[in-house]
This record gives structure tokens, sequence and C-alpha cells, in this order.
């Protein structure tokens, strides 16, 4: 039976104004804590990461935050999520690992970050590590969301974990539907989820099926004018950030997903789609991604290449039974993700 006392608190760093996959996994993590009878709390503190430096204060922020107590009573564990929120000092801190400051580690080198291995730069990126390395260390469990994060954390810091897939906020509510003539793609629209890979893709497709694109992001006006000088214009529909029944319908008639993100952490689109009965077209760069698609198994994996992409995109719409067997065999790549293994895992009994 689980402890209906225990006071949890789950601590979060969040981009005012910016809304994505973090942010829903923690709203849900927390539901499901308060549902199973915990009280569980989120700590949200407002995350900047420029200029540089302030990242060391973000780290600082919480090194000052005391969870140990509130109003007199016990807080009794803290589950932490990214950078810098596993700073905090905690006798019973457990951490969920999202990501670390990824630009600081496995995004050098790679026009996704602001840092270069020179100068001022380094320092910053050498305190990010040290800081890191030692205050995760202080955790009494290690979770990561995927075998990605995990192996991030051990290739650069030494540090070993668990993987623990988080399950969707939706679990339970999606459904198999039917089959019609557009490609699926939803998330923050942020350069490194490169749906431009599949809007230069569409002009070589089988020019029956369109593409709906669902999510908000600072990558929008520049994915809208790509539409535009890809003469695709009447065949891509925006729809923005839409409602859970809408997002469930979404999911539910699309022939496939796309879902080929750069290196993705986890990615809760695959989980989304495969518990919906549709195969991902994904990358073979993708990351955590790469963790439940198999090419020809359950979607496809393609080269980063817009002209590859169509080309198997096409191969699928050509075999209608193909594309239904994709599906069913995405049902059971997932269906063992759900919150009671989760909260099981993460609680301190």
């Amino acid at each position: 039976m689980f402890n209906r006392k225990k006071r949890i608190a789950i601590c979060a760093a969040q981009i005012p104004f910016n809304y994505g996959g973090a942010e829903i996994l923690v709203e849900e993590l927390n539901n499901q804590l308060n549902m199973r009878g915990y009280q569980s709390e989120i700590i949200n503190v407002p995350f900047k990461w420029y200029p540089k430096e302030q990242l060391i204060d973000n780290a600082l922020q919480w090194k000052m935050v005391d969870l140990t107590e509130s109003n007199g009573e016990k807080i009794d564990q803290v589950i932490c999520t990214k950078y810098p929120t596993y700073v905090i000092n905690h006798p019973n801190k457990v951490v969920w690992l999202f990501h670390q400051h990824r630009p600081v580690y496995d995004l050098l080198d790679t026009p996704y970050t602001e840092f270069s291995k020179t100068g001022n730069d380094l320092k910053i990126i050498n305190h990010i590590r040290q800081i890191d390395n030692r205050t995760l260390a202080e955790a009494k469990k290690i979770y990561c969301i995927s075998e990605n994060v995990r192996n991030r954390l051990k290739e650069y810091n030494g540090i070993e974990s668990e993987v623990l897939y988080p399950p969707t906020k939706l679990d339970g509510s999606y459904k198999e539907g039917n089959f019609e003539k557009y490609i699926f793609s939803a998330g923050r629209l942020d350069p490194l989820k490169r749906v431009e890979l599949l809007i230069q893709a569409l002009k070589f497709i089988n020019k029956e099926y369109k593409l709906v694109i669902a999510g908000k992001g600072k990558h929008e006006e520049k994915l809208r004018d790509l539409v535009v000088k890809e003469g695709v214009e009447d065949r891509v529909k925006f729809s923005g950030f839409v409602n859970d029944e809408t997002l469930i319908n979404y999911y539910s008639n699309a022939s496939m997903i796309f879902f080929a993100p750069k290196d993705e952490d986890y990615g809760f689109i695959t989980i989304e789609a495969f518990k919906s009965g549709k195969p991902v077209i994904t990358t073979n760069d993708s990351g955590g991604v790469l963790e439940f698609v198999r090419h020809n198994g359950n979607g496809l994996v393609c080269n980063p290449n817009s002209r590859e992409i169509a080309d198997n995109i096409n191969n699928l719409i050509e075999n209608q039974e193909k594309l239904f067997q994709l599906g069913k065999k995405g049902i059971e790549t997932v269906k063992y993700i759900n919150w009671d293994h989760t909260i099981k895992s993460l609680v301190i009994e």
C-alpha cells in the first residue's frame, strides 16, 4: 500500500512562456503521485541560459533552496529532473534525468551550441561539468529517461544510472483509427526537431498525401517560409498548439508519424504514435527514438536526407498492408511503459 503521508517535491526548471515535453512530463508525474496518495508539489525555478555565466548563477540558485521542510513540516523526498535542479541539497534526492545542459556536452562542435572550447567558454564548460559530477553523485538513485541520456551521462561524467522510460501524459487514451492520407508531425517547433526534412521531402511524396504539423515554437516562421519556398503550401497545415482530444485524433487517423529530431533525449512522439498504432518515420541519428523504432519492423529509419525519406515513405504508401502491420507492431513495442512501474521506481519507501 502506498504511504499516503509522504511529501515529495518535484524540482523543475522552466524557461518562462515556453512549454513542451519536459513541462508536460513534470505535470503528469505530479498528477500521478497525487493520484496515488502522495503529497506532491512542483517547485519551479525560471531558467535562463544567457549570458553564459547565468548557467552558473542558475545552479547557485538551486543550491540555496531549502526543501528539507516547509511550514515546519518535513519534505520526505525530492525528485530532480534536468540541469540545474539536481544541484539542490536533500538527504533523499532522486534524479530522473531528462537531460543535462547539452550545449556543453554532446552539442559542442555542432551548430546547436553557442559554446566553443576556448577561453572563458571553456571555463564555464568545465565549471558546469564539475557541478554535475559533484551534485549528481549525491543522489540516492539516478534514473535516465532513455538509453541515450544514460550513455551521455556515462561517457561525459563517468556516472552510472538506470533507464526509466516515461509514460505519456495521455496513457490509456490513445486509440487506433483510420489511415487517412496525411503524415502527422507533433512537438515544439525547434531547429533540433528538423521538421524541415519532411517539408523538403513533401514535393517528392505522393501528391495525394498532405502534412499536418501540430505545435508552436521559435522555428515556426522559418518553417512557414520553407513551405512557400518548396511550393507545397496547399499540402501543409500548421495546426498550432492543439488540445488533448485533437492531438489524439490526429495520431489516430494519420497514415504515419514523422519524428526525426537530432539526437533526441527520449521523444514522447514515438510512444504516442505507437500507442495509436501508427508507424514512425525517423532518421539514423535521432538518438532516443532509435531505442524503439526498427526499420521495416514498426517504422522506417532513413538517412537524414529528404529525398531518401520521400522514397521510403512512397514505398510504404504503395504497400498499405505493410503500413498496417508496422502500426500493429508499434503497439506491442511500447505496451510495457506505464505509470505504476514508474512511480514505484522513483519513490523511496
